[in-house]
């Protein structure tokens, strides 16, 4: 009976340890993905835009209405 108990619980942690390799993989590869979808997107944006508008300027009047909302 022992014996049974301690072989499920080994194939347990080695499933949960498979999914949550894969799992981190994924999310990984969802953060490259959308870090290069967003610089893409943002580029041709930044390229447009003035400069005083492209950084955010500590105590400008655009940084505080950013951090009420």
């Amino acid at each position: 009976m022992a014996f049974a108990v301690l072989a499920a619980s080994s194939v347990l942690v080695v499933l949960l340890t498979l999914a949550w390799a894969k799992e981190f993989r994924l999310r990984r590869a969802l953060q490259s993905l959308l870090a290069r979808v967003f610089s893409q997107w943002r580029d041709p944006r930044e390229a447009n835009e003035p400069s005083s508008t492209r950084h955010d300027v500590p105590g400008s009047a655009d940084s505080q209405r950013r951090r009420v909302q």
